[in-house]
């Protein structure tokens, strides 16, 4: 039976991010519709990834009698499909860089309660990871590898060097990199496997909802933008400490899909403005802004002492999704960064396993946006939070006062 670990911080009171985790307003598009670098028969649009990621194992068999390896460091959202087709997962170990952990896929595949029916391979923060062998892996076995471009700007006008080229299927998720209200992309090399595949459109009342949030977004970015200023992070860093701080709860239970997978959006197609804007994006732009971006953490990051980025370097042409930054103590650091405002994913619930990178990253593993959106300010405003978080006092002394001002819920 596998457990999940909840991280539920809803007693904290963090307040809401002064800055959006993902672009908005009309930031990375163009005017201009670039050209399909595969034909549209290749492609499927779905509301979200999640429902891309069910089409794409149901297609390889994962089901009751077919098993998903899937990577131990995860959003519980990869699994959610599988779970919800009624199939096996078995968690693979990464290493520290997250790549697979080629040695131990044997023993799983040979020990799975099920046969394996697919694999997933994830392009991390995408930062692109050598596929070339794992899927040869697959071919060997008869698993079909489905490579997760989740965290890639990854289109029908868009496929990022070394992505999208060995899976027989690739998902991912458009409105991590486009300013779109949602939308989920399943790409299949070979056409023929989406035939059958139909997807119903949303309701007018849902492209409203959609239009509305979209413009509701941007506008409260611009307001928000007047919020960061870096000259009042030490008295707000100074009020957050003595604050009685309720703690957070950190529990067990048995795994089953997250309150994110909605069945009633399984076959449901992108909003029709999603799909618009994912139709004009200014690739060259986004990628310029997101690796200066990413840069500028990287350097600002590089020497601190109880973080440090987990890709000390940016491959060429690489298109980062988020800043991963390791914290060294996350108790005291992540509740205080949270508390300023500043804007942090984590994968802090996920499916337990042994792999003791998935354990560390769990909680100590933070997800800062470096998105086209950002104005200078912005950055220069979460820049230095991190900074007089991660350096302003002694780990000791961080544990000391935070352990101190804490009410257990």
């Amino acid at each position: 039976m596998l457990d999940t670990l909840i991280f539920d911080p809803s007693a904290c009171g963090f307040p809401k991010p002064r800055v959006p985790l993902l672009p908005t307003g009309l930031a990375g598009l163009s005017f201009q519709t670039p050209a399909p670098w595969a034909p549209a028969g290749h492609f499927r649009h779905f509301a979200r990834g999640r429902y891309a990621l069910r089409e794409a194992y149901r297609l390889a068999g994962v089901g009751p009698g077919g098993t998903l390896l899937a990577p131990a460091y995860h959003c519980r959202t990869m699994l959610d499909p599988a779970l919800a087709l009624g199939g096996d997962v078995v968690l693979y170990p990464l290493r520290a860089d997250l790549s697979p952990d080629r040695a131990a896929l044997d023993a799983l595949a040979d020990h799975s309660p099920t046969p394996v029916k697919a694999l997933l391979a994830t392009h991390f923060f995408g930062i692109p990871q050598a596929l070339e062998q794992l899927a040869a892996w697959c071919a060997e076995r008869g698993i079909t590898l489905v490579e997760d471009c989740s965290h890639a700007l990854f289109s029908e006008h868009c496929c990022p060097p070394g992505m999208g080229r060995c899976g027989e299927f690739v998902v991912s998720s458009p409105y991590k990199f486009l300013p779109s209200p949602d939308g989920g992309l399943l790409y299949a090399r070979e056409a023929g496997r989406l035939n059958k595949l139909r997807t119903h459109p949303p309701t007018w009342t849902a492209e409203l909802r959609g239009l509305a949030y979209t413009w509701s977004k941007a506008a409260e970015h611009r307001r928000s933008r007047t919020a960061c200023d870096a000259r009042y992070i030490d008295a707000e860093l100074a009020a957050i400490v003595e604050h009685l701080t309720p703690a957070a709860r950190d529990f067990c239970e048995p795994a089953g899909c997250s309150a994110d997978y909605r069945p009633d959006e399984d076959e449901c197609a992108a909003l029709r403005l999603s799909r618009t804007i994912c139709r004009h994006p200014d690739s060259a732009a986004i990628a310029r802004r997101r690796r200066e971006n990413y840069l500028r953490w990287m350097q600002a990051t590089a020497n601190l002492q109880h973080c440090r980025p987990l890709f000390p370097e940016l491959p060429a042409a690489c298109i980062p999704y988020m800043f991963p930054l390791l914290l060294e103590h996350p108790e005291p650091h992540f509740h205080r960064l949270k508390h300023l405002g500043v804007p942090i994913w984590r994968w802090d619930s996920l499916v337990a396993s042994a792999c003791q990178t998935a354990n560390n990253y769990r909680l100590h593993l933070l997800h800062l946006p470096c998105h086209q959106s950002l104005s200078d300010g912005e950055l220069d405003w979460m820049i230095a939070a991190v900074l007089k978080v991660g350096a302003g006092e002694t780990a000791e002394g961080l544990d000391r006062r935070y352990y101190t001002n804490r009410i257990e819920v």
